[in-house]
C-alpha cells in the first residue's frame, strides 16, 4: 500500500472516530426533549381509546438504563400512580428466567438441553406416545416441540387439578402434530422446567428447594431484584398494579375499566415456572442489562454468554404461536417474529434482529424486548386494556421506541392514527349482555335430569345442581345459573318422548366472569332410567358433550350419581357427596382460577329429553 493510500486510511479512521456509536445514538435520541414528548403523545392517547388504567416503559441501553416512564394509575380507585417500585405480573415473561435458571444449573453437574427428561422426572409424569417419553428433552420442552397441542394449555385456568394430577394427565393430551415437527405453545408443558430444576439442584445440595428459592437464590438475589415475588406469594397489594378488566356499565352497557379479583389466578401456581413472576420496571431493567452485557462479551456476572446465547438461539419456528397485526401490506413495516429458542420469540424488524416474549394473565400484559444490534432492551407493561390479544398495543410502543432510537420515521405517524390502526384491526372485545337472558324457575321434578356429575379422564369433573328454583353448574372455580338465550326462553316443562330440546347460558354468578369472552356450547345426552332411592324410575341424561379448549370432549355421567336422591331437592354445598368442591375450601368467590380468560357463558344445548 502506498503512503498516499495509508494516509487516506488514517484520516478516515480518524474521521470516523468521532462518530458517535448506537448505544450514543440510543440515549441522545431517547433523551431528547422532542422525543420524549412524541413518545408521551402516543402512550397517553393509547392509554385514552383503549382505557388503559396505567403502564410504565423501562429501557435499557447496554448496561445503563436510559428512559423510564410512567403514567396513569395502579389503582384508579385509590389514585394510587404507577411508579418504578410497582410491582407487575408479568405471566410468561417468567419463561425467560426458568430457561436461565436451568441453564446454570444444567451447566454445573455438566448436562446439555439435550438430556431426556425420562431420566430426571419421576415415571408417573408420561407423554401420549411410548417414544416420546423416552426421547423427549429439556430443550423439547422449553422450546414447546413436544408436539402437544395447545389448545389444552388452558385447562390450568379452571384450577380443576392439583399440579400433581395435572402433570400425570399430560399423558392425556392429543397432539398437535407430530414430534418435534412444530411448535405447540404450552405453558403446562413448559412448566415441568421447575420440578426438572428442583431434581437437577438437588444433586449437587443436601436438601431440596422448590423452584421460587432456586430462582431468587440463582437469579434474582444475585442481580439485586428485591423487589421481584411470585403470583402466589404476593403479600402487600399496595405494592402491586391492581388488574383490571372492562365490565358494561349497568346503564349505558359501555365498558368501564373494572378491578379484577386479586385472587382469581391462584391457579397460577399449578405452572408456576410458566408465568408467576411479578416484577418492577426497575428491577426488570436490571435483568435486561445482565442480558445485554452477556450477549455482547461484556460478561455478567449471575449468567455467562454460553447460557444466554443458547436460550436465544431459534430452536423451531413460531408460525402457530405468535401473529404479529404489524405485517405489511397493513402497515408500512413488519414485525416479523420468526421462531421461538428455550423461552423467547426471535423476530426481525427493519432487518434489526430482536428476542421477545409477552405476558398475559388477566388484567396484566407485558412485553420485554432485547435488541442485541443496537444494545437496547426496552419493558413495557400495563394493568387492563380494551383489546382482543395480549401483545399489539406492547409491539406498537416498542416498534415506535426503535424507530426513535434508529432515527427513522416512524410508521404510526401519530398518535391518531395508532388508536385508529387498533380500531380497523376489531380489537375492541365483545361484551356480553346478561340482560337480554331468560330466567326460569325450575321445579325439583323439571331439575332432577341435569342434575349430576359428569366426568372426563382428562378435564375433570362438571357438576349440575338444583339450587331452587335455579339450576346451577361448576367447572372447577366457575359457577353459573342456568338461564335462556335472547328469543329461546328455557322450556323447562316436558315435551313428548325424546323429542324435548332447549338452549341455555350458564351466567356468571360472579360479575367478573362477565369479562370472558367465549360462549361454549354444552348437550345433554343419552337419557336412561334408573332407580333410586326416593323414586322408582327417573329419567336422566348420561352424557355431557363440551368443546372446552376448542376440543369437543364428552363427560360420561358418574355410575354411582344413577343411585343417589338426584330428585332435585336443595343441595348444600357443604355436602360433599352431592356437590364436592374442585377447589380448595377459600374458593368462595367463584373466581380462583383464570378461566376468566376462556369463558363468557357456557352454552348449553339439551336433547332427547324424556321425563317418566
Amino acid at each position: 500500500m502506498d503512503k498516499l493510500s495509508v494516509g487516506f486510511l488514517i484520516l478516515f479512521c480518524l474521521g470516523r472516530s468521532d462518530e458517535s456509536t448506537p448505544q450514543e445514538s440510543a440515549k441522545y435520541r431517547l433523551n431528547d426533549s422532542s422525543n420524549i414528548r412524541l413518545l408521551d403523545s402516543l402512550v397517553e392517547r393509547l392509554m385514552d381509546c383503549r382505557q388503559i388504567p396505567g403502564l410504565v416503559i423501562a429501557v435499557v441501553d447496554g448496561n445503563s438504563e436510559i428512559l423510564r416512564r410512567e403514567y396513569g394509575y395502579a389503582n384508579i380507585r385509590r389514585s394510587r400512580p404507577m411508579t418504578e417500585h410497582t410491582r407487575h405480573c408479568v405471566a410468561s415473561l417468567t419463561k425467560s428466567f426458568s430457561s436461565a435458571l436451568l441453564g446454570k444449573l444444567l451447566n454445573d453437574i455438566g448436562v446439555t438441553w439435550d438430556v431426556p427428561v425420562s431420566k430426571i422426572l419421576p415415571k408417573s409424569i408420561r407423554f401420549p406416545d411410548d417414544y416420546v417419553t423416552e426421547h423427549v428433552t429439556i430443550g423439547d420442552i422449553l422450546s414447546h416441540r413436544t408436539g402437544i397441542e395447545s389448545s389444552f394449555d388452558e385447562l390450568w385456568f379452571f384450577d380443576v387439578h392439583n399440579q400433581t394430577e395435572l402433570y400425570r394427565r399430560i399423558q392425556l393430551m392429543p397432539y398437535g402434530n407430530t414430534f418435534r415437527s412444530e411448535a405447540h405453545y404450552n405453558n403446562i408443558v413448559y412448566s415441568l422446567s421447575g420440578p426438572i430444576a428442583e431434581i437437577v439442584a438437588e444433586a449437587t445440595q443436601e436438601r431440596r428447594l422448590s423452584w421460587e428459592d432456586l430462582l431468587e437464590t440463582y437469579i434474582l438475589r444475585p442481580l439485586g431484584m428485591s423487589n421481584t415475588s411470585f403470583y402466589h406469594r404476593r403479600t402487600e397489594a399496595e405494592m402491586f398494579a391492581t388488574p383490571y378488566g372492562h365490565v358494561p356499565d349497568a346503564e349505558d352497557l359501555q365498558p368501564r375499566p373494572t378491578e379484577l379479583n386479586i385472587d382469581m389466578e391462584r391457579g397460577v401456581e399449578t405452572i408456576a415456572p410458566s408465568i408467576a413472576l411479578c416484577t418492577t420496571s426497575s428491577d426488570i431493567a436490571l435483568w435486561m442489562k445482565c442480558l445485554l452485557s452477556a450477549l455482547a462479551d461484556d460478561g455478567c456476572e449471575t449468567i455467562s454468554r454460553e447460557i444466554v446465547s443458547s436460550v436465544t438461539a431459534t430452536q423451531t419456528l413460531a408460525n402457530r404461536m405468535f401473529h404479529s397485526r404489524i405485517q405489511r401490506p397493513f402497515t408500512p413495516v413488519s414485525m416479523d417474529v420468526h421462531g421461538y429458542g428455550l423461552g423467547w420469540f426471535t423476530g426481525t424488524y427493519r432487518e434489526r434482529r430482536f428476542l421477545m416474549h409477552y405476558g398475559s394473565i388477566p388484567g396484566s400484559y407485558s412485553m420485554q424486548i432485547l435488541v442485541p444490534e443496537t444494545d437496547l432492551g426496552v419493558f413495557i407493561a400495563y394493568n387492563g386494556a380494551l383489546q382482543t390479544d395480549p401483545y399489539t398495543i406492547n409491539s406498537m410502543i416498542f416498534t415506535y421506541i426503535l424507530d426513535l432510537v434508529l432515527d427513522n420515521t416512524p410508521w404510526i405517524t401519530s398518535p391518531g392514527y395508532a388508536c385508529n390502526f387498533l380500531n380497523s384491526s376489531d380489537l375492541s372485545p365483545p361484551i356480553l349482555r346478561p340482560e337480554n337472558s331468560v330466567r326460569a324457575n325450575f321445579t325439583a321434578h323439571h331439575a332432577a335430569p341435569y342434575v349430576g356429575t359428569f366426568s372426563h379422564p382428562l378435564l375433570g369433573d362438571v357438576r349440575v345442581r338444583y339450587e331452587e328454583p335455579r339450576l346451577l353448574i361448576r367447572y372447577g372455580c366457575f359457577e353459573g345459573e342456568l338461564v335462556g338465550e335472547t328469543g329461546v326462553p328455557p322450556s323447562p316443562s316436558p315435551s313428548s318422548p325424546s323429542s324435548g330440546s332447549a338452549k341455555f347460558l350458564a351466567l356468571p354468578t360472579d360479575e367478573t366472569w362477565l369479562l370472558l369472552l367465549y360462549s361454549v356450547k354444552v348437550t345433554f345426552s343419552s337419557h336412561v332410567s334408573s332407580s333410586s332411592s326416593s323414586s322408582s324410575n327417573r329419567s336422566v341424561f348420561t352424557r355431557l358433550a363440551l368443546p372446552l379448549l376448542e376440543q369437543d370432549m364428552e363427560f360420561s355421567r358418574i355410575e354411582d350419581d344413577l343411585n343417589d336422591d338426584a330428585t332435585g331437592k336443595h343441595l348444600d354445598d357443604d355436602d360433599e357427596k352431592a356437590f364436592p368442591l374442585q377447589c380448595p375450601p377459600d374458593c368462595v368467590t367463584l373466581v380462583r382460577c383464570q378461566g376468566v380468560t376462556v369463558l363468557s357463558a357456557l352454552v348449553f344445548v339439551v336433547t332427547s329429553l324424556d321425563f317418566s
